[in-house]
């Protein structure tokens, strides 16, 4: 559950609190990752329905391609018929993911995403590069657990936006809780149009 619902990066804010789900079935090297966005309100905001091959799996490293068909339900503005109506916008992403594990809670990720619109509606393309370096398990004075994740980020959106970002991801746990607190800011270095600070907080339920 977060106060300002984000896409995978937090430029794509929904703007009101939301619920995002999201589950990983896997068989070997193969595996499905299902994503749900719904406004607390319960209508619709993104899907993806991801479909992965991990050819490089190991202690050290994983990689792997995916391809991801992801559906984008804009309110419409204003209403039709005095009518809130949806327009569903359909895109198709193909990503390369990477991980090097360099210790047992240390991570450098790294994604390349490369989207196009299937309909004449939305984003044309989209080009999304981006490098991360996950600290997780920080204990301070034993009880308290934090995970850090800064990120840098250029993002392309065909006639929309341009630039550099950086980010950060913190997380904070005690050993007997059953979820985290997360918050989440994006801040742009270099883009066009310029761009403005961005951030969300939540919590995170996993089981």
């Amino acid at each position: 559950m977060t106060n300002n619902g984000t896409s995978p990066v937090p430029i794509f804010a929904l703007g009101k609190p939301a619920i995002i789900g999201n589950y990983i079935i896997r068989k070997g090297r193969f595996y499905f990752n299902g994503e749900l966005y719904f406004g607390v309100d319960a209508k619709p905001w993104t899907i993806n329905t991801r479909v992965g091959y991990y050819f490089i799996d190991n202690e050290k490293t994983s990689i792997n391609l995916t391809t991801n068909l992801s559906l984008f339900f804009l309110k419409r503005n204003p209403f039709l018929n005095n009518h809130e109506e949806f327009q569903l916008q359909r895109y198709w992403t193909n990503e390369l993911n990477g991980e090097i594990r360099i210790g047992n809670y240390r991570k450098i990720q790294f994604q390349y995403w490369h989207t196009i619109s299937l309909d004449n509606l939305g984003i044309a393309r989209e080009e999304f590069p981006n490098v991360a370096f996950l600290m997780e398990n920080l204990k301070v004075l034993k009880k308290n657990i934090f995970s850090l994740r800064p990120i840098i980020f250029y993002l392309f959106d065909d006639k929309a936006i341009e630039g550099f970002f950086i980010g950060e991801t913190t997380t904070y746990q005690r050993p007997k809780w059953w979820f985290n607190l997360f918050v989440q800011a994006t801040v742009p270095i270099h883009v066009v149009p310029s761009g403005s600070f961005l951030w969300n907080g939540g919590v995170n339920v996993p089981f």
